[in-house]
């Protein structure tokens, strides 16, 4: 084995070395042959899948000394000062440290002088998201109408970030994330040009970390040749990665599943330290994911599934925890947090039984609210009631309030801004369909998203509080609890006090 880093290596030199881009590179090439270049091209897709690769290769072919063909020849000077990214025509631009207009101004100042030995001028601009507004408007027009001898090349992982105006101008090409069968295929073939040892389950470990980047994948393969000293075996590549045993996996899975939450906390305490918790969170999502397709094959015509609606909730909140996971102090603790969240959520836990206490509340003062509120005449607990909901539908109906404007017809379901990313999409879309059945609207539903509703769980929680500082207020002034707090030195706990059920 050489010296050389491995992603650097075998980084592709020609387009047939391309891996997992097949249609993107072939529409370059038909492009080429046909004479019919654009002067704008966009390469987007997620980080390492070869964005700034197919660009230099393209600018390759069009700088190439033997002409303009699909393929560089490789060997001419120009090639050569390419792959070593010193060619004078090909000026690369990082948008990300170069993102004021003067910059920019001064570029585009210089995009008028002829190429100095090639037949065309290329700017290939790597994270061109990141160049300001300013930056935008200044190359807009150059852009649009460039000289006959320019062509702009531009590579973002973010293109969602460019303005409308550039996007409209350029030939949007998005790269595709590689496939785990795809990647292991690409790296087996390395380490056999390489003479290294290897088995099959490593290649397959690394590739699942690689989440689809091509370069990731050949930064964690130069990690694992130097951890096994070129003798790569899955349990090592393990070890190095922090790589959950699938076991765990559905051992985690089967607890949730069957609400076990002290078998569920033991496990997570027995995880080694060492253990990439995100991953395991990953591993988990993709679990869910599986389990509804095959939930969804073996259904019949039940579109309330109450399994399917836990399924969905589970996958929400484990996508959802994903962006405060950097805020947890111990990443164990909060896995278990977050697979008790989901237990805690699922349709046994939050059916129609468990608020039936609650509702009984909440309508005392909805009936007095809505006497006085000309704006909302809905009894939004009974509505749900009557409804029948269940699992998650029926955690969104307690966490929202149905309103009506005062012309009668304009329905709004605000939702507690507090759980905007927890119900997916599909749920909400659900919870309406109901509620327009039930009151057979004409109308669409507004959604809204507020803080400080008086939505049931709201009020059940103030009425709670009412009550226990009604019984608070009744022990503190009883004559014979104040005697045992002056000869014991005690205080009354609020929160201790209970209703005696008669």
């Amino acid at each position: 084995m050489s010296n050389e880093i491995l992603a650097l290596k075998y980084r592709p030199k020609f387009f047939r070395e391309v891996v997992g881009q097949d249609k993107v590179v072939k529409t370059i090439q038909n492009s080429i042959n046909l004479d019919k270049v654009h002067n704008a091209y966009l390469f987007s897709g997620t980080r390492g899948m070869g964005k700034t690769t197919i660009a230099r290769l393209f600018a390759k072919s069009l700088l190439c000394e033997e002409g303009v063909h699909e393929e560089p020849c490789g060997s001419c000077s120009s090639c050569l000062e390419i792959d070593d990214t010193n060619h004078i025509d090909l000026i690369e631009i990082d948008a990300a440290s170069r993102t004021k207009v003067e910059d920019t101004r001064n570029l585009m100042e210089n995009v008028l002088y002829a190429p100095s030995k090639s037949r065309y001028k290329i700017y290939l601009i790597d994270e061109v998201h990141m160049l300001s507004t300013k930056s935008f408007n200044a190359l807009l027009k150059t852009i649009e109408e460039p000289p006959r001898h320019v062509k702009f090349l531009l590579a973002t992982t973010e293109s969602e970030k460019l303005p409308d105006t550039i996007l409209s101008r350029c030939l949007h090409f998005r790269l595709n994330s590689a496939t785990n069968t795809l990647i292991t295929k690409h790296l087996r073939n390395i380490l056999n040009n390489e003479n290294i040892i290897h088995d099959d389950d490593s290649l397959d470990i690394i590739a699942k970390n690689s989440f689809g980047s091509i370069r990731d994948s050949l930064s964690i393969l130069e990690r694992c040749v130097s951890f096994c000293k070129e003798d790569i075996s899955s349990d090592k590549v393990a070890l190095l990665l922090g790589d959950v045993d699938t076991e765990i996996i559905n051992e985690l899975y089967s607890h949730v599943k069957s609400k076990n939450k002290k078998k569920l906390i033991q496990l997570v305490d027995k995880l080694d330290e060492s253990l990439d918790i995100l991953l395991i969170i990953d591993q988990l999502i993709k679990k869910y994911y599986e389990e509804t397709i095959s939930e969804a094959s073996n259904e019949v015509g039940n579109k309330n599934n109450n399994s399917m609606e836990d399924i969905q909730l589970a996958y929400q909140i484990l996508v959802a925890s994903k962006k405060d996971y950097s805020y947890a102090p111990r990443k164990k603790d909060y896995l278990i947090m977050i697979l008790m969240r989901i237990i805690i959520f699922s349709s046994d836990n939050v059916g129609k039984e468990k608020f039936e206490s609650q509702h009984t509340d909440a309508k005392k003062v909805n009936t007095k609210e809505n006497h006085n509120d000309s704006s909302s005449k809905i009894d939004w607990v009974n509505m749900i009631d009557n409804i029948e909901l269940s699992g998650l539908l029926a955690h969104l109906a307690n966490h929202s309030v149905l309103t009506v404007g005062t012309d009668g017809e304009t329905y709004t379901l605000k939702i507690n801004e507090q759980k905007k990313d927890v119900y997916p999409q599909t749920c909400i879309d659900d919870l309406k369909s109901k509620i327009v059945n039930h009151l057979s609207l004409t109308s669409e539903i507004n959604i809204v998203y507020e803080d400080n509703l008086d939505t049931p769980i709201n009020i059940n929680q103030k009425n709670n509080e009412i009550d226990i500082n009604d019984r608070y207020d009744k022990v503190k002034n009883d004559p014979d609890i104040n005697k045992l707090k002056k000869v014991f030195n005690a205080k009354v706990q609020k929160g201790s006090i209970k209703k005696i059920i008669e």
